[in-house]
């Protein structure tokens, strides 16, 4: 009787040992081997060389192992334009939609609006908004085109180890989030580059 017992609770004891660990790596690895991703809390306006200019958003890889495959989106929203009631939201194109790499650490660049080219949707807007959004000269004017305005990042990506994907949003950037200068890793900071000499006189 006991030989029987042991004959039929054996295989029963190790599908349910199966069943429970595979359970326990599916709850585990989303959760613990997952990618991971940080924004700028600002937008930077970065000044060329004369009355040009270009915007952009940074984004890191803070998790431990390497991003891949990672697609980017950038969101452009209007809200009450021309008295309407609700948002338009419209996806643009930038410099950086698809990326096969990022590893810890590293820091990612997304250039949302450059005064020196044509905006590009990919879903494009209504003639009368399109017309409107491709006369501005800055993303400030965009951003102030109706009641409100705001800009979002998209940003998903595979974790290299486990294969999850994982999407990931940025904070709702308006137009007082934007400052002039340059990024040192996702901090807004003085640009040098393009600083116009400071000529001071002695009296002698």
């Amino acid at each position: 009787m006991e030989d029987l017992a042991a004959y039929l609770f054996s295989p029963f004891s190790s599908f349910l040992l199966g069943a429970v660990s595979s359970l326990f790596v599916w709850w585990l690895i989303p959760r613990c081997w997952k990618p991971e991703v940080t924004f700028s809390e600002e937008l930077v306006e970065y000044v060329l060389d004369g009355d040009e200019s270009f915007f952009q958003c940074a984004f890191e890889n803070t998790g431990s192992r390497d991003i891949i495959d990672l697609e980017i989106q950038v969101r452009i929203g209007i809200k009450g334009y021309r008295g309407a009631t609700g948002w338009a939201h419209h996806l643009v194109k930038s410099n950086a939609s698809k990326v096969p790499l990022l590893s810890p650490g590293k820091q990612r660049r997304v250039k949302i609006f450059d005064t020196r080219d044509p905006i590009e949707f990919i879903d494009k807007p209504s003639k009368t908004i399109r017309e409107a959004i491709e006369s501005c000269h800055s993303l400030r004017d965009v951003l102030e085109l109706g009641d409100d305005g705001e800009v979002r990042i998209h940003v998903f990506g595979f974790d290299s180890f486990s294969g999850v994907r994982k999407h990931f949003q940025s904070k709702k950037y308006c137009d007082w989030e934007i400052r002039k200068g340059t990024f040192r890793g996702l901090n807004v900071v003085k640009n040098n580059r393009f600083a116009k000499p400071n000529y001071s006189t002695t009296e002698g």
